[in-house]
């Protein structure tokens, strides 16, 4: 009696679980995974991220965001994994997610900011000054009246230059403003 007691509570377990389907239990592991590791990665935002902890963190967002691409929490976690790929020196990641945003979501809050940072990542991080410039190009044609406009004029103008070139630049301007 107690055998075939187990064995039925088993089999309704599996049988149950089944019911759930695939998705269900996956998106919520990935949840799970996603709470503990942001919580390693952001512990303390005064230290650099670490890496390895940064990448699995950037996997988890980048399967979150395949589950659920069209709500706007999986589309701000593919944000932030295109700022975890920034700080963990991964430019080519980071212009992929935010590329992701800046041309599939549009309508997104943060698509501006996702087409600038595809310029900023590949000047600072790629070192492609090309495709730099057709990014914040393209964001200067897209978005003229965002507060980033003129970040991304700056950065065209000055692109190639050193940072001794700037502050020189900097303090030239400085001095025939008094």
């Amino acid at each position: 009696m107690r055998y075939y007691l187990i064995a039925s509570i088993a089999l309704t377990c599996a049988f149950s679980s089944c019911n759930q389907g695939p998705s269900s239990s996956n998106k919520d592991s990935v949840e799970i995974k996603i709470d503990s590791l942001e919580a390693i990665v952001y512990a303390d935002e005064s230290t650099q991220t670490d890496a390895r902890a940064g990448m699995q963190l950037i996997r988890e967002y980048a399967k979150y965001y395949k589950l659920h691409s069209s709500d706007s929490l999986a589309i701000d976690r593919l944000f932030k994994a295109g700022e975890i790929s920034m700080d963990v020196n991964q430019g080519n990641l980071a212009v992929k997610y935010f590329r992701t945003i800046s041309d599939d979501h549009s309508a997104f809050h943060k698509a501006p900011e996702a087409l600038f940072l595809s310029g900023f990542c590949e000047e600072n991080l790629n070192k492609d000054t090309a495709q730099a410039r057709f990014f914040y190009n393209s964001f200067i044609q897209t978005f003229p009246n965002h507060s980033l406009a003129k970040d991304a004029e700056f950065s065209i103008q000055n692109m190639g230059k050193s940072d001794l070139d700037l502050i020189r630049m900097f303090e030239k301007n400085l001095e025939a403003q008094k």
